[in-house]
């Protein structure tokens, strides 16, 4: 992988009142005259001394969050440096490559979970040992025998005989336990911190039906997709640069270096360019894809504008041309809310969607969704031309014309996003069937037949609770899976999804493919006490609460608030929220036209399997897990010592108690 080693350097410096300013500037001092080994000791007896409560005002609560923030911050890697009475905070993130340093910068959030009564009291219920059935169980219970796993082995028997379950409330038939505590237990297992996520969510336990118990071979969960990410969108053909890239002619560049004769061994560096069809098959194959695309954009437009409740807007849907004066009407009204627009409240039972989307809430939203898309088609009607191609290529090469192919694919993009695409969010394996590559196991039913099935059944009938409310009716989005995302944890990539390809029928294949690297955004190590501090003063400052974590509000609101929180207190939130953590981004098609699908030039998808037809879903899904067996587990066993390992594994230290105990 490409060297992306950054050393970053950014003054800590907060807006705080004179006094507290004062506070603060002393504890620079302190830390200033201590070892650096001293500070962070110092800096936690500083918060300890701070009691916050319900009657602290708004700028001990700054005070006090400042601190929590510059913990945090330390303890996710940023190092103090002091100079001329001035806290600077240092990063490099030149083991970002390292797993041990990430597991270390997620360790403190991770192990302030096992502090917390409700969590303890979890832990013990679920490995303490009671009766069931006449069997004495634990969660114990639902871990792999080793030992079992190795006469398997040594007798030549099925070692693993793999089955997905998908967790509900329901109660585990050989345990009595809730599935959904029994992945609970398991997920808290993991590196990352536990955190519950908002919107679409289907959780699952993969099980050993070849032991008894049926014992936990891994886990995986499903959830929203991250709505922009560059490297997917470009794969996808939802960007700019990717409509850009498709009208470019196809071309091989190779890069090489040759000697100068006469200079002692100086390199210049050459480039040769070939192209990979005629011109004639580029203006052939140009054509065709910008007459399919400008249809598909101008489509998505229309549609999103006929999904946008008008009349209180005063908008009549024949206008065929939109006026500046009208549009920019429709953006100082949508100001007018953002203003005022507070402590919304969620509707769980809605009886009347036209006042949902009359709500103030909504009506910006609809104010803000009609003025762009109205800009937008008169920005595509300001280029018609002549023929498809001269369009695109006349619209790409403006800014405007970009802007409004972005905001025509986006219209398609945000109705399939939330509907036919999910990330996985959690994946892995249950040790000790990590040593059986039991984690490739756990990728590849993932993707499976029965997953898409299940999710499919589950939400065909869910009402989109923002589309309704922007249209003023009831929306029911189509919900059959087309595509899925992942990303590495580590920045080399992941064991459990490399080189994974699995034949599903003769003219298909699952593959992990990976698309780019991402270096984003995270709140995941900032402590809940520090967040909720943020929160707190945010609402103070607005007069009340405009990030309420309900539909509509926008995007990922622990992000929104962390970031407001952040800069509220006069730092720098776009370089404190950066994680500098580079992470592999994997993509995953589930059928055979699932971009096509996805671009809206289809409205079917092409499967490798019968998706009415139960026989036919259980039947492809053992096909991949058999795969599995034959590619990955065989070989497993034939190359490594894998009895020693499987040895190795001790239950006791895998038990969660020791992490609340801290041992």
């Amino acid at each position: 992988m490409e060297n992306t080693n950054k050393n970053v350097e950014e003054l800590f410096n907060p807006s705080l009142s004179q006094e507290y300013k004062d506070k603060f500037q002393e504890l620079i001092f302190r830390m200033d005259n201590a070892y650096a080994n001293y500070r962070i000791k110092i800096l936690k007896e500083e918060i300890e001394t701070q009691k916050v409560s319900t009657e602290s005002d708004v700028e001990e609560l700054k005070y006090v969050a400042s601190l929590r923030v510059l913990l945090d911050l330390i303890q996710q890697g940023w190092v103090i440096d002091i100079r001329d009475g001035a806290l600077y905070l240092l990063f490099s993130s030149e083991n970002s490559n390292n797993k041990d340093y990430i597991k270390y910068r997620l360790s403190f959030e991770r192990n302030a979970q096992f502090e917390e009564k409700s969590i303890v009291q979890f832990v013990e219920r679920m490995e303490k040992k009671r009766n069931f059935e006449g069997r004495e169980i634990s969660i114990k219970t639902l871990i792999g025998d080793p030992t079992a796993l190795i006469n398997k082995i040594n007798n030549g028997e099925i070692v693993v005989s793999p089955y997905i379950q998908q967790v509900t409330n329901d109660r585990d038939i050989y345990t009595g336990y809730k599935l959904s505590d029994i992945w609970r237990y398991f997920r808290y297992t993991w590196s990352i911190p536990y955190k519950t996520m908002p919107g679409r969510n289907i959780y699952y336990l993969v099980r050993d039906e070849a032991q008894e118990n049926h014992p936990v071979i891994g886990i995986f969960a499903l959830g929203n997709s991250v709505l922009n990410l560059t490297v997917r969108d470009n794969d996808i053909g939802w960007t700019v640069d990717a409509v850009e890239s498709n009208m470019a002619r196809k071309q091989d560049v190779q890069k090489s270096n040759k000697q100068i004769s006469q200079t002692e061994g100086k390199e210049v560096s050459t480039k040769i360019e070939r192209f990979l069809e005629s011109e004639e098959e580029y203006i052939r194959r140009t054509e065709e894809y910008a007459n399919k695309l400008l249809i598909q954009l101008e489509t998505n437009i229309k549609d999103a504008l006929n999904d946008i409740y008008v009349k209180d807007l005063g908008y009549h849907r024949n206008t065929k041309h939109s006026d500046e004066e009208y549009i920019q009407n429709l953006r100082a009204q949508a100001e007018e809310l953002r203003l005022k627009n507070l402590n919304n409240t969620k509707n769980d039972n809605v009886t009347d969607w036209v006042a949902e989307a009359e709500s103030e809430l909504f009506k910006k939203k609809r104010l803000i969704e009609l003025a762009k898309l109205l800009e937008t088609r008169n920005i595509f009607q300001k280029y018609h031309a002549s023929s498809a191609r001269e369009q695109i290529v006349t619209m790409l090469k403006t800014d405007d014309g970009r802007k409004a192919i972005s905001a025509a694919l986006i219209a398609n993009r945000k109705n399939k996003i939330g509907a036919n695409m999910m990330d996985i969010i959690v994946c892995g394996a249950i040790p000790p069937y990590n040593e059986l590559l039991g984690g490739k196991l756990v990728s590849i039913l993932a993707c499976s037949p029965q997953v898409i099935s299940d999710y499919t059944n589950r939400y065909k009938k869910q009402v989109s609770e923002i589309a309704s409310r922007m249209k003023g009716k009831k929306v029911i989005r189509d919900s059959r899976l087309a595509y899925m995302g992942t990303t590495s944890l580590y920045a080399i990539g992941s064991s459990q999804y490399n080189r994974i390809k699995v034949p599903i029928s003769e003219d298909f294949e699952l593959i992990y493919k990976k698309v780019g690297v991402t270096e984003g955004f995270g709140t995941v190590y900032f402590s809940k006490y520090t967040t909720d501090l943020l929160s707190r003063i945010l609402e103070i400052i607005d007069g009340g609460k405009k990030i309420n974590h309900i539909f509509g509000e926008g995007t990922s609101p622990r992000f929104r608030l962390i970031s407001r929180g952040v800069a509220s207190l006069g730092l720098k939130a776009d370089s404190f929220l950066q994680h500098y953590s580079p992470r592999i981004v994997y993509c995953m098609e589930l059928a055979k036209n699932s971009k096509d699908f996805l671009n809206g030039y289809t409205s079917e998808l092409q499967y490798a399997f019968d998706l009415d037809s139960p026989e036919s879903i259980a039947q492809a899904t053992r096909k991949m897990s058999d795969f599995w067996y034959e590619r990955w587990l065989q070989s497993r066993i034939n190359t490594v010592d894998i009895k020693a390992r499987l040895n190795n594994f001790k239950v006791e230290e895998f038990m969660l108690s020791r992490r609340c105990k801290h041992e």
